[in-house]
């Protein structure tokens, strides 16, 4: 050691990041840590729907939507034909349940094999009130990013769902 004191160095780091990693603590997956990413998503949400109106220009679009379409609906990423409110949230998916009497939007949330999974963050807007009615069943579910276990009311029969 003494006569190669840069050599024993360079193998501590080694061994030093190798821990990390065998730790989790240097996964590259794991960084932004899923509250740092849930507080950043949810401070873009709110940004949007700000922009959008406000929560009360949200429900109104969600309405008309749901009266545009009776039999339930399905658009997928950047489509332009929704309502400008709905639009301005920028959502990855929005579905209307009929069954369900909700629109639910999935803003943000991507599955990654082998990198980073961003987690799934929405909103679920109830356009029907129904009995034993319970936010974010009926759907979700799978691996991160495509699916969702808790939910928070954030504005009369609005929620996140994440």
């Amino acid at each position: 050691m003494r006569k190669h004191p840069v050599v024993h160095l360079v193998w501590g780091g080694f061994a030093f990041v190798g821990v990390l990693m065998f730790l989790g603590l240097l996964n590259p997956s794991a960084w932004p840590r899923p509250s740092v990413e849930r507080r950043e998503q949810r401070r873009k949400v709110t940004e949007r729907v700000e922009a959008a109106g406000g929560w009360d220009a949200i429900r109104r679009d969600c309405m008309i939507l749901a009266e545009q379409h009776t039999n339930g609906f399905y658009s997928h990423w950047n489509d332009t034909n929704l309502p400008p409110a709905i639009l301005a949230l920028k959502p990855r998916t929005v579905e209307y349940h009929p069954h369900y009497g909700r629109v639910s939007m999935r803003i943000f949330g991507n599955h990654s094999t082998g990198g980073h999974s961003s987690p799934y963050f929405g909103l679920e807007v109830v356009t029907e009130k129904r009995d034993g009615y319970k936010p974010g069943e009926g759907y979700g579910g799978g691996v991160i990013g495509n699916r969702h276990t808790t939910n928070t009311q954030v504005a009369d029969g609005i929620y996140e769902i994440y």
